[in-house]
């Protein structure tokens, strides 16, 4: 017999609900009372499963000289994480503890040194105050590994030296677990109980400003996600947190480091920001280590986090670190000027509290970059260089120019950051901008409009403050430039032009007419002479300042520098026709991240460079993205093709002269040739494949991009070789064989005879930003 399930479900449903009905209304007779809740169960996720980890320390104590910690640990999307303290084998786990105390410098003269140690004197002019670990060793010359390549008398100075550390060997005994993910870490000793040294003071002293660091790294596998560096800054006698003023924070890692740096971690062969196994990579935490008196003990380098810094990025330090292991940095290339300190010490509203103390001189900073002018009499010692005649400073009698006081409040400052706040002020003086234009084809006239910010009524051909207002006018073919360089009697001439607007001989001659409006400067350029119905152009401005005012000055003047503006790139079309202006593809900004204004542009001082490039000015560039460059660094233009042979002996893509192509295999330092006057590498300190590093969202759509011409370049016995344009910049990067016969599949061409490329290369149909294998998902692009 056949039984309907579903009705047997339902009486045996209800029969379950009127048993269970019946119960609860004899309950209902009870005098009883209901039982009370219990606690509310945790919901986390053990540690050693998390995938993710934040940390935040919620209160610090110190009582009879012991440490105790208390801080939480989650995951990104907050669920608690517990297990900590009972996780045995964790890679690491360490805390630190210092205070906000006055300056305690490094022992000088360094072993090495013949003169005798000078007689103390006072410190003069204001110190900032500086942090003391509490946790301190004396270190001695150790084993070096063997098999390193080490510099000449890297041992000259070796001898005893004090460094500051952490509690690292403790790790989970020391944790106890206050539940709801929540921990507590007491340091393992006394602070008087750990290595005293004689002269450093690590007195406790409960009414300074202290710092607790905490690291952690779970596993021997670095993780962005699961690493850990993390500070708490506090007044014990207070028993409160610190307020924003009341600490040291000089430098923003983000701001100041990561903008130029790379911070993912992870990633296998990515330069990473991160140092001592991949655990360390808060600023905020390193400062406790790299004191003002800390040093390395093999080469008597100091390990100060100010000189420290300095020395690396100017390519001159060395050290033997962990395991008798060498760290040479000598083959660094800084991108901007090292003599710039607002390159890394960026000031402004959005700056730490405290930016403005790098102002205050310190033995190690200052000998940092200034212990290159000793002479060999030298005795090691700040005094022994600053006070001497080198200095005039001293000769003068003038403390204050290195010695902050109420006079000077900046001291040394004052000096290194003359230039750029010179420089600054002009160019806030003379910002301005520049109209899209309108040629007129029937007399070979170009017209637009120069505004000023700031309302002159001079114009800059009457103005003595101003060198050179200088346009490039360059025809705009496919959104990019076209090859505007022809033959003329067998030699190569460009066709567009480099114009100074403040040729006063031009104007009297009526090359150039100017006419003040209510909306600026109406120009008029009379018979341009390069016959481009439409075009670009890119305006560049050089003022001439005094360092000594740090305001504008006549030109005239002999002690004067030039600080050069930029505006806009604008465009030109005939009348009747719309303007466009060429698609930029990378950010300017994020060139400056790195480089500031200081990129060197002297192999372009050449006279025959001197129709495009400013003849005024070499020590700031260009704007980078604007065209100024592209303008000449073309596929089909410089160095190319002359009388049907190859210019410059450039052989090989990866050393090309087109835009892209350089600045991608400059960057990836992919290039076997550099340029004429340098041939070195390039210590590129970002993910190469992170198109983030150059390019903002939404430039890498690559619309058009394959309609444009291809780039030429120079292949085996001076053949002239094509590549499409799409391609010729993947295969900056992309060398292996297998990338050309996926180009050429796909209608491009790589590395083909001259005249093969028919504008068919489809790459952007599945590369394209946004796209499933666009260059932002199949690269490791990071957009902030």
């Amino acid at each position: 017999m056949m039984i309907n399930r579903y009705k047997l479900a339902t009486a045996v449903k209800s029969a379950i609900g009127i048993g269970a009905l019946s119960f609860a209304l004899v309950g209902c007779g009870s005098d009883g009372k209901d039982g009370e809740d219990g606690n509310n169960g945790d919901i986390g996720v053990d540690i050693q499963q998390a995938t993710s980890l934040n940390a935040n320390i919620l209160h610090a104590t110190i009582t009879d000289g012991i440490v105790a910690v208390d801080f939480e640990l989650e995951t990104a999307n907050g669920v608690v994480v517990s297990g900590l303290d009972t996780f045995e084998n964790i890679n690491a786990l360490g805390f630190g503890i210092a205070k906000l105390d006055s300056l305690q410098k490094r022992d000088r003269p360094l072993p090495g040194f013949d003169s005798p140690e000078p007689e103390a004197t006072p410190m003069k002019g204001e110190k900032s105050s500086q942090w003391v670990s509490y946790i301190n060793s004396m270190k001695l010359p150790g084993d070096i590994a063997e098999g390193q390549d080490l510099p000449e008398g890297w041992d000259k100075h070796q001898g005893p030296q004090i460094q500051a550390n952490i509690e690292t060997s403790c790790k989970t005994a020391c944790v106890e677990a206050l539940g709801h993910g929540q921990y507590r870490y007491t340091f393992s000793k006394a602070l008087n109980e750990y290595e005293q040294i004689e002269g450093l003071d690590t007195e406790f002293k409960g009414e300074l400003t202290h710092r607790i660091t905490l690291e952690l790294k779970p596993t021997n596998v670095v993780s962005n996600a699961t690493l850990i560096n993390t500070h708490y800054d506090f007044i014990p006698a207070l028993d409160r947190a610190a307020e924003a003023d009341e600490t040291r924070n000089l430098v923003d890692l983000q701001e100041s480091c990561i903008r130029c740096h790379n911070d993912d971690y992870e990633h296998a062969w990515a330069p990473k920001l991160s140092m001592h196994g991949g655990k360390r990579i808060e600023i905020e935490n390193c400062v406790v280590c790299h004191t003002t008196y800390s040093g390395d003990p093999e080469t008597g380098a100091t390990i100060d986090m100010g000189s420290m810094l300095h020395q690396i990025h100017k390519g001159q330090y060395f050290m033997i670190g962990y395991g008798g292991k060498a760290y040479d940095y000598s083959e660094v290339t800084f991108p901007a000027d090292a003599k710039a300190c607002q390159s890394c010490h960026i000031e402004g509203e959005t700056a730490p509290a405290q930016a403005n103390q790098f102002h205050f001189h310190r033995q190690e900073a200052c000998l940092s970059c200034h212990e290159k002018f000793a002479t060999p009499e030298w005795d090691g010692t700040a005094r022994g260089l600053f006070h001497s005649e080198q200095f005039p400073q001293y000769a003068q009698g003038d403390c204050a120019a290195c010695h902050a006081d109420d006079s000077n409040p900046m001291g040394a400052a004052k000096f290194h950051l003359n230039k750029e706040l010179t420089i600054k002020s002009a160019k806030e003086a003379y910002e301005f901008s520049v109209s899209n234009g309108t040629y007129n084809e029937q007399n070979d006239s170009l017209s637009f409009i120069v505004n000023f910010e700031n309302d002159s009524a001079t114009a800059p051909h009457e103005d003595p403050s101003v060198s050179a207002l200088n346009v490039q006018i360059v025809e705009n073919h496919h959104n990019d430039f076209a090859d505007v360089w022809k033959m003329t009697r067998g030699n190569l001439t460009a066709t567009h032009k480099m114009i100074n607007l403040a040729d006063a001989d031009a104007i009297t001659a009526g090359d150039i007419t100017v006419e003040q409006t209510s909306e600026g400067y109406q120009y008029t350029i009379n018979e341009l002479g390069v016959e481009l119905l439409s075009g670009a152009m890119m305006s560049h401005l050089n003022i001439c300042a005094s360092r000594v005012t740090e305001t504008t000055v006549a030109c005239s003047d002999e002690e004067h520098v030039i600080a050069t503006l930029t505006a806009e790139a604008a465009a030109f079309a005939t009348i009747g026709e719309t303007a466009t202006v060429r698609m930029n593809s990378a950010s300017e900004k994020a060139c400056q991240a790195c480089h500031d204004d200081s990129i060197d542009l002297s192999f372009h001082t050449r006279p025959s460079c001197g129709s495009c490039h400013m003849p005024d000015n070499k020590e700031q560039p260009l704007a980078l993205t604007d065209g100024s460059c592209v303008s000449c660094h073309k596929g089909q233009a410089l160095h190319a093709v002359a009388d049907g042979s190859f210019k410059g002996g450039r052989v090989g893509l990866e050393n090309s002269l087109d835009y892209k192509v350089m600045i991608h295999t400059l960057h990836a330092n992919k290039r076997t040739k550099v340029n004429s006057n340098r041939n070195e590498d390039i210590t590129f300190t970002k993910h190469y494949g992170d198109c983030a590093s150059c390019h903002e969202k939404g430039q890498l759509t690559l619309a058009n991009t394959g309609s444009l011409p291809a780039t030429l370049n120079e292949g085996a016995e001076k053949a002239i070789l094509e590549y499409s344009p799409i391609a010729a910049a993947c295969g900056s990067c992309h060398t292996k064989e297998s990338f050309g016969a996926h180009v050429e599949s796909n209608g491009g061409v790589f590395g083909a005879p001259l005249g093969t490329y028919d504008g068919t290369e489809s790459c952007a149909t599945c590369h394209a930003e946004g796209k499933s294998f666009g260059v932002d998902k199949v690269h490791p692009t990071n957009y902030k």
